[in-house]
């Protein structure tokens, strides 16, 4: 042993080859420890007349080599392990990551799930049975994960849509989408019209999401809207009426048009009352207990009765307002004159009386036509403005005959 610890002729200690044997395997693995120990072995015998023996070199020469051997092994596997260590820890600092940035993803969904009160997303197998169910879904259905989970996507309700479903997730590389609507069920019984779309995950051809839409608000919100719509239609046909209404009333009650001021004036105000109610024509008439005549007329004109029986089926004394509808007959008996016999319906409103004088407006129509409220008080309007200057004609008719 002292041969191979000891020193050596030129005072230089086995020691130390063995010590750079050992480095150059630590730093360049086998090969280089190997090429070190050859060298330490020449330098040993490059002395001839070396005391160290034969059997000494060769145990010299046996120790390099398995230093060179094992401290390279060693260092080649630690080698091996220290990068098999960074790759795992580089593996390990990318999932880290991906876990954060999944858990961030997570929060975000469930942000959005708490957001969008009406929407929900879960997922399918291929067989149809539900392997994720988040909180939108256990919220719009009612349904608890432990329920959902496992069950097939059946117990939703209308399943029959989602019949496609299989087909597109055999179909390789697909990247369709089945997009359609229906009626599902939420776990009290109660229904809801959804509308849900349907795609294949795109790392996973074997299962599929599945969004859900619950329409019951829109469809709320849409027959509200088309409530308000009515309204405000109707609302809108009421103002427009009242306007027209207003309007008519301002064109027969126009200050402009006096029937103080003669005839004119008071043909013009017998046509305003035609144009306002639509009749065919309107006639102001004078009934007296000898005879009856037409004081003004618009439209369709009456012949004048000058005979007694036409007085007399006229009523001096009767104020009150006649009306008949599609009867010509009747109109012929209620009128104080003679229309033509097309005339089938007739509204007789008085206007005044002066002793055995009467004054009465007859607006009548050949064809069928109902009269309103409104057109009689229309016409009741027409009567009072009316009334003074026919009161006046009257009396000046009387003292004449008088």
């Amino acid at each position: 042993m002292s041969h191979v610890t000891g020193l050596t002729d030129g005072n230089a200690q086995y020691t130390v080859y063995v010590t750079v044997i050992a480095v150059a395997a630590a730093a360049g693995g086998v090969a280089p420890a190997c090429v070190a120990a050859l060298a330490a072995i020449l330098l040993v015998t490059s002395n001839g007349e070396s005391a160290t023996g034969a059997g000494g070199r060769l145990l010299f020469a046996f120790e390099g080599f398995g230093v060179a051997w094992i401290v390279g092994t060693i260092t080649d596997r630690l080698r091996e392990v220290t990068s098999q260590l960074a790759s795992t820890i580089r593996v390990k600092t990318e999932l880290s990551r991906q876990v954060h940035r999944g858990h961030m993803l997570r929060d975000a969904f469930e942000q959005l799930e708490e957001m969008a009160e009406t929407a929900a997303v879960f997922t399918v197998n291929a067989q149809g049975l539900i392997v994720e169910w988040p909180r939108s879904a256990a919220r719009m259905y009612g349904i608890t994960a432990d329920q959902a989970l496992g069950s097939n996507v059946s117990i939703l309700g209308d399943s029959s849509r989602l019949g496609a479903l299989p087909h597109l997730l055999e179909t390789e590389g697909s990247s369709e989408s089945i997009r359609s609507g229906g009626v599902h069920r939420r776990s009290d019984g109660t229904t809801m019209h959804v509308e849900f779309h349907a795609r294949r995950c795109s790392r996973d051809a074997e299962h599929a999401t599945i969004a859900v839409h619950d329409l019951s608000r829109r469809r709320e919100t849409e027959a509200f809207r088309d409530a308000a719509l009515r309204a405000q239609t109707a609302l809108q046909r009421a103002a427009d009426q009242a306007q027209g209404q207003l309007e008519m009333l301002e064109w027969l009650t126009d200050p402009s048009v006096s029937v103080a001021a003669g005839p004119g004036a008071i043909g013009e105000l017998i046509e305003r009352l035609r144009s306002a109610v639509r009749a065919e024509g309107v006639a102001l008439v004078q009934v007296g207990r000898m005879a009856t005549r037409v004081v003004a007329a618009a439209g369709l004109r009456p012949g004048e009765s000058g005979g007694a029986v036409a007085t007399a089926n006229a009523g001096i004394a009767d104020n009150r307002v006649a009306l008949v509808h599609n009867d010509p007959t009747r109109v012929a008996q209620v009128s104080a004159v003679k229309w033509s016999p097309t005339v089938s319906s007739i509204l007789v409103v008085p206007v005044c009386q002066s002793g055995p004088i009467a004054f009465r407006l007859e607006l009548v129509n050949e064809q069928r036509a109902a009269a309103s409220e409104w057109d009689l008080a229309l016409a009741r309007i027409v009567a009072d403005r009316l009334a003074y200057a026919m009161l006046l004609r009257g009396r000046d008719s009387a003292g004449a005959v008088a």
